[in-house]
């Protein structure tokens, strides 16, 4: 099965963690400035993610706290770990490219060394 994102993704570009006016992806060149504005996003992302999940969790230990309530939390951590599974899937787009695969090898090769010796 492929993934219909990375079969429409442009040789050499970075999908960035937002999308466009119509919803479709963005994309950047490398080292175009973008980049870091784009990691501090996902960054940002992931933190709110574990301020949310915190958060839920504090609610839950309050008795007062209504079942309603409870279901917009739940909604809400909905979207945050929808958010941050975007966010992995981006990052592991990158993984694939051709300029990490020697380390993302040796990564690999590496830790199966490790768990093998266990």
């Amino acid at each position: 099965m492929t993934d219909p994102i990375a079969a429409e993704k442009p040789e050499r570009l970075r999908r960035l963690p937002w999308t466009g006016p119509e919803g479709s992806a963005e994309y950047a060149e490398p080292e175009d400035g973008v980049e870091q504005i784009a990691d501090r996003t996902e960054t940002h992302i992931i933190r709110m993610a574990r301020n949310d999940a915190a958060y839920a969790l504090t609610m839950t230990e309050r008795p007062e706290v209504s079942r309603t309530d409870l279901c917009l939390l739940v909604r809400k951590l909905a979207g945050a770990v929808d958010d941050v599974a975007s966010v992995a899937e981006l990052r592991g787009e990158r993984l694939n490219e051709p300029i990490y695969a020697p380390a993302v090898r040796a990564f690999e090769e590496a830790l199966r060394a490790a768990l093998s010796q266990r």
